[in-house]
């Protein structure tokens, strides 16, 4: 639900003072954007990353299912003649924690020129996307980025990015010429989407936090991306993957193919679903190393930390690659609290605290939050006034108590590395019951 009392302009255009002037983006800005992208964020200059330039213009000229033109920011030299010095921009999407839906806001592709940065230009665009997300009811905010950098606008690493385990090629089970085929491979189209939005249900089944996908955004990421299905021989779709060729790193090492997503149906082998694509994908690599300059040398399954394929596979797997983690911001946390309630009276009702009734304080130093239960039902989310610094019968310093909500820590991990973050022997043990670990990989829309 959007909030008709907030201003998705953020107050823009706004004068930043020296000549700058920042504001929203208009159609007419696209190729000056995807020319700035690709200049300031290319890793090597005498390689420039072009897939930029087409990210860009994708999420720019109106056929993405909830980005455009207008959801870019821009900070402009006046006194150059209009130069774009700084942009980002806000791809909204819905995630879901556990069966609760809600919208987020993914800020991306944020680039300065060298010779502007350290003026605030990024805070500046933060302030009005965040107002923008506000607006469009977002109750978070989720970005891919350097390390350190976004927990200057209210964000912490706290939802897991990544992981994944190499499948080499002398590990994938040879298919034997004696042997009738039991599947087949075809890129999956637009009339698969019932199936594949089945499919994709059951590979986001292994993680807490997962996000959603409509009609309109699987038609755009099947123009983008590449899924295959893999059908039993009478035709019938048992399994899927969508797989991508790693050629954005100047590591030589990273020339892989990754598996990004895969399940199979009830009733079918993962595993020989697995086998099967596995056998497929390393004939494709098999025919593109042929004219390749730089090999790709095996399957990634980049699936997260934890998931069923790992499981199947099993023995057939190189060792895992811990992943990275999404920066996660939540501005209005009691809001968030409430939104989700009803996964939170599930997890009490199932536990040894069903039924529980009593005020559960919380202390982030800074800001306080109270969680009042009646019979197991969450019936009141509010605050309170510390009468001293420690006050409250958990404490968690600065953003750590996002790696709990998150199901990213337990509260002792959290603990471990921040000693002051403490909860009395009563409130640990609802915190582990409200707030268990589970591992989260969600897909981003792009």
């Amino acid at each position: 639900m959007t909030n008709p009392h907030l201003d998705e302009n953020a107050g823009l255009p706004r004068d930043l003072g020296n000549g700058l002037t920042l504001r929203w983006a208009t159609p007419a800005d696209s190729e000056a954007i995807a020319e700035h992208n690709v200049r300031h964020l290319s890793d090597n200059p005498n390689a420039p990353d072009e897939w930029l330039r087409g990210w860009t213009r994708d999420l720019m000229r109106g056929d993405h299912p909830t980005t455009g033109a207008g959801d870019f920011t821009v900070v402009v030299d006046e006194r150059d003649g209009g130069k774009i010095v700084s942009s980002l921009c806000l791809i909204s999407q819905t995630w879901a924690y556990e069966e609760i839906p809600f919208k987020v806001g993914r800020p991306e592709i944020v680039s300065t020129d060298p010779a502007y940065r350290r003026r605030g230009l990024v805070r500046a665009q933060f302030a009005a996307i965040h107002a923008r997300s506000a607006g469009r009811g977002e109750l978070l905010q989720a970005i891919t980025g350097i390390p350190w950098y976004y927990r200057q606008y209210g964000y912490e690493m706290t939802l897991a990015l990544g992981g994944s385990r190499r499948w080499l090629p002398f590990r994938i089970p040879p298919r034997k010429p004696d042997q009738p085929d039991v599947y087949r491979p075809r890129p999956a189209t637009p009339d698969d989407i019932p199936i594949l939005a089945r499919l994709y249900a059951i590979h986001c089944s292994n993680g807490m936090v997962v996000r959603l996908r409509d009609a309109a955004q699987w038609r755009y990421e099947l123009a983008h991306k590449k899924f295959w299905i893999a059908e039993d021989v009478g035709g019938a779709a048992v399994g899927y993957a969508e797989a991508k060729f790693n050629e954005g790193s100047q590591n030589p090492g990273a020339q892989v193919l990754n598996i990004n997503e895969m399940a199979a149906l009830p009733g079918h082998s993962l595993r020989a679903v697995a086998e099967f694509l596995g056998q497929e994908f390393q004939t494709q690599i098999d025919e593109l190393n042929k004219t390749r300059e730089q090999p790709l040398t095996s399957l990634a399954l980049n699936l997260g930390p934890h998931h069923s394929a790992y499981t199947a596979l099993g023995e057939l797997l190189e060792g895992y690659r811990p992943g990275y983690a999404w920066y996660i911001r939540v501005p209005d946390l009691p809001a968030f609290v409430r939104h989700i309630a009803p996964v939170l009276e599930r997890r009490l009702a199932g536990s040894v605290m069903a039924g529980h009734s009593g005020t559960l304080r919380l202390n982030f130093y800074r800001e306080q939050m109270t969680l009042v239960f009646s019979g197991g039902r969450l019936t009141e989310v509010g605050t309170f006034t510390p009468k001293q610094v420690e006050d409250g019968d958990a404490r968690f310093p600065d953003l750590t108590f996002l790696h709990v909500l998150m199901g990213h820590r337990t509260l002792a991990e959290v603990n471990y590395i921040y000693p002051d973050c403490y909860a009395n022997p009563a409130a640990a043990v609802l915190l582990d019951i409200l707030f268990p670990t589970r591992p989260s990989n969600p897909v981003p829309l792009a």
